[in-house]
């Protein structure tokens, strides 16, 4: 029987106790603990001079290279569909092995350890060290995108060892930070491919229990948090936003604080959906840095929103008419303040920016004759989140609108000098699940769906916040960031 001797948390380890379990290979299984260094221990170094992992042995025989180990267990039980015997197809499945190893591993190994080794050794991910192989990893993934889009698994329509090698270097992808939304075919060969199989779904705990150590049940960490709901009194809920004598006795939102669990999205990050949770993340980078220009934002800016979000959405058209500047650094400016109405404070309470009859009102202040030809198909708002700088304090948290219902939302009165408006906001439920995305970077924008005409079932509405994360340093810096907001038309 062969003996393997690994960590399973480990990229090649993993490799092969998936693909040892695909070709039902039959094994002994001995632990090296990588991280406690039993792999440079002497007993392990007889049996494996070069420390490292995986290694396997049957016999007097020994094999250091995990892609090797996969070849010789496909030998040795004779598998012809996971490792073919056709001369064409096994050469294909040889190169993509070949590959793997010299260029495809090293190259997503950059993110694996900025971004999730670091942090375990308590270090702060260096950011250059990803932009400086970003150019090379796109190049890798582009030639892995080409073949997908042509086959269903990479040696051809059939799952080979080559299917489980290439994965397993990209094994924690939305915690690795990969920008996957590039990709769709990669994307989908990953999420509907490769995480569906028995043998890949086996191997995961063992990784997340290892390298995501506040992991619970699916991997992820959780914190706890005040969030500022409101109760729904018999009364209107109004906010004004200028000084009015007239003011007396209203009820404001906000006044139903509840501490909710809040949890990490970032292992899976790639899997959210607008139209299903209601938000989702994606890589956009930038040249842009004028942010204190409102109309440079608006001419250099405005643009590449528009392009991200066609390609995101797949919309007609879309029109951005509006942003905000979000920073604690003007706390002291007054909500009724009204210059300089693109600057102000994280908003602190859980809101939706649009309601049923507000979204439709919006696109007709906006489009005047034009809006009711619009209005004739679907229409959606979506704000795009965008941070300035590293979130390192009152990062945005949304509702999983899975998690809501309608009955949860209700009107909140904006009262402006020149007009009136309407936003939800939402009366507090135990059933609410709430995400965030901690150390967001400027590269990354998160989608948020604020008002969609459509009433199918997908998601019409989400609620989100900032809120005051418990784990941020006293002397984190200020967080800003900007929001856009959209109309998409289809």
């Amino acid at each position: 029987m062969l003996e393997v001797y690994l960590d399973p948390c480990t990229v090649n380890s993993r490799k092969v106790l998936a693909g040892l379990d695909l070709l039902g290979t039959k094994y002994h299984f001995n632990h090296v603990d990588y991280f406690a260094g039993e792999h440079k221990a002497v007993e392990y170094l007889e049996l494996n001079p070069m420390a490292t992992v995986p290694t396997a042995t049957d016999g007097d025989c020994r094999i250091f290279e995990s892609n090797a180990i996969l070849h010789y267990a496909a030998e040795l039980d004779n598998v012809d569909d996971k490792y073919p015997k056709d001369v064409k197809t096994r050469a294909r499945v040889n190169s993509w092995l070949l590959w793997e190893a010299s260029v495809w591993f090293p190259s997503c190994y950059v993110y694996l350890f900025e971004y999730i080794v670091r942090p375990l050794l308590q270090q702060e991910p260096v950011q250059s060290n990803v932009d400086a192989e970003a150019q090379k990893w796109n190049k890798l993934a582009g030639f892995l995108e080409s073949q997908l889009s042509k086959t269903k698994w990479l040696a051809g329509d059939e799952l080979t060892i080559a299917d489980i090698s290439i994965a397993a270097s990209m094994h924690l992808h939305a915690a690795q930070r990969l920008p996957l939304d590039k990709y769709p075919n990669l994307k989908r060969w990953m999420l509907e491919g490769i995480e569906k199989l028995p043998c890949w779904q086996k191997t995961q705990e063992a990784v997340n229990k290892a390298l995501l150590p506040d992991a619970h049940v699916n991997g992820n960490s959780t914190v706890r948090a005040t969030f500022n709901y409101t109760k729904d009194v018999d009364q209107l809920t109004e906010l004004y936003f200028y000084e009015y004598n007239g003011v007396k006795n209203i009820h404001e939102p906000g006044d139903s604080p509840h501490e909710m669990a809040v949890t990490d999205g970032w292992h899976r990050a790639n899997t959210f959906s607008i139209d299903k949770e209601g938000f989702s993340l994606h890589e956009f980078k930038t040249d842009h840095n004028k942010w204190e220009d409102d109309e440079a934002i608006k001419s250099n800016f405005y643009p590449e929103v528009v392009e991200m979000l066609k390609q995101k959405t797949e919309a007609k058209r879309i029109l951005v008419f509006d942003h905000t500047i979000r920073t604690n650094a003007i706390a002291d400016k007054k909500l009724t303040d009204e210059t300089k109405t693109s600057q102000r404070t994280p908003v602190m309470l859980v809101h939706c920016d649009y309601t049923a009859e507000s979204g439709p009102t919006r696109v007709r202040q906006l489009l005047g004759e034009e809006a009711d030809d619009l209005l004739s198909r679907r229409v959606a708002f979506i704000n795009v989140w965008k941070p300035i700088n590293v979130v390192e304090e009152r990062p945005l948290a949304m509702c999983d609108v899975t998690s809501t219902t309608p009955e949860d939302f209700f009107k909140l009165y904006l009262r402006y000098r020149d007009r009136n408006g309407e936003n939800y906001v939402m009366r507090h439920s135990p059933k609410h699940k709430w995400w965030y995305f901690p150390k967001m970077t400027p590269g990354q924008v998160i989608l948020l769906k604020t008002y969609d005409s459509e009433m199918d079932g997908r998601a019409r509405c989400l609620g989100h916040t900032a809120f005051e994360d418990p784990t941020s340093l006293p002397d984190a810096p200020t967080r800003e960031s900007i929001e856009i907001r959209t109309i998409a038309f289809f």
